[in-house]
């Protein structure tokens, strides 16, 4: 099995918060604080070498085909679509990313992962 990727971690969250632990990996259920998450487990891939290939593949995906990430980012944009709920906001992006890993991994032969 390769290295995780930032898609698995989202879902390992994902399936954390469906289970009411979200604190877990969080704290607080706060958009912010998973950006922040997010920026710094792709920094801590780079400072190893390691390029996220699938993780840009999902902002693409988001991007042009769901037309889902907006040029002042998701937190924002979701936040404000959520009337301010960060939870649920989070869950959206989650959800995103779910459905992204269910097209792309059952169409991936087991050396494309």
């Amino acid at each position: 099995m390769g290295r995780p990727t930032m898609v698995d971690a989202l879902l390992r969250i994902r399936g954390d918060l469906m289970k009411g632990r979200i604190a877990m990996h969080l704290g607080e259920a706060h958009v912010e604080v998973l950006e922040g998450f997010i920026s710094g487990y792709l920094a801590c891939l780079s400072d190893q070498g390691v390029e996220d290939a699938e993780y840009e593949e999902f902002r693409e995906w988001l991007r042009e085909v769901k037309r889902e990430f907006p040029q002042e980012g998701w937190a924002a944009s979701y936040l404000r679509e959520c009337q301010g709920n960060h939870l649920a906001a989070i869950q959206r992006l989650l959800d995103f990313v779910a459905e992204f890993a269910a097209l792309k991994r059952s169409t991936a032969g087991p050396t494309d992962r």
